[in-house]
């Protein structure tokens, strides 16, 4: 408990610019969290999933690969469902059809991201304007007090040091996080591209193999 106190008082000397700093650590926290659970328990399509729906379509058991898709709600899933459900259409209208689908989705992957990447931008700022404030009261008791008050000056060092180094730290970490994320999205937009490709390729091998194999 003594160790928590006085981590909690080492931060706030900082000055009153740890509060802001803070803050924006909490929410770009907050957002970082929350993506990693939407990415991973909402948005991932399992491959064996989307081998199975894939052998469904082989068969042509279009209306139940749809209906698995359409429960699924992922990106993958519903780029497929766009797909298969204009796969009697000729291939421009199923593949624009599936292009919609994949757009409608990248602002979704990448919902609040942004959040993250503003906090980069700002917490050193923010670190920044604290070291100034506490120089500048540095300086003032210097010109007030002379030497006389040492404590005083080396807390207003304090303060700017304080305040610099958290900057960076939630710079440093949001900086890792969006990182990370943006990797996420591009790897989801590459699945569904993919995805889609191996739809077509699909439709285009089954449609040569009637050609090829006419019904009597």
């Amino acid at each position: 408990m003594p160790s928590l106190v006085s981590g909690i008082e080492f931060i706030f000397r900082g000055g009153f610019m740890m509060y802001p700093l803070l803050i924006s650590a909490l929410i770009a926290l907050t957002v970082i969290f929350e993506r990693l659970y939407v990415f991973h328990r909402n948005y991932a399509t399992p491959r064996l999933v989307i081998s199975d729906i894939f052998k469904q379509i082989q068969s042509n058991e279009l209306t139940q690969a749809s209906k698995r898709c359409e429960n699924l709600k992922t990106p993958v899933a519903s780029v497929l469902a766009a797909g298969i459900g204009h796969f009697e259409s000729p291939i421009e209208e199923m593949e624009l059809s599936m292009n919609n689908q994949a757009e409608a989705w990248i602002p979704v992957l990448e919902r609040r991201i942004e959040i993250i990447d503003t906090v980069i931008t700002a917490a050193p700022l923010m670190g920044l304007l604290g070291t100034i404030t506490g120089m500048m009261a540095s300086f003032q008791v210097l010109s007030e007090k002379g030497v006389n008050e040492p404590n005083a000056i080396t807390g207003g060092v304090a303060e700017a040091l304080i305040a610099t180094a958290t900057g960076l730290v939630i710079a440093l970490i949001c900086l890792v996080a969006y990182n990370y994320l943006s990797t996420r999205v591009k790897v989801f937009i590459y699945e569904i591209e993919s995805i889609a490709s191996r739809l077509v390729e699909m439709r285009l091998a089954l449609q040569r193999q009637k050609k090829e194999n006419p019904l009597p």
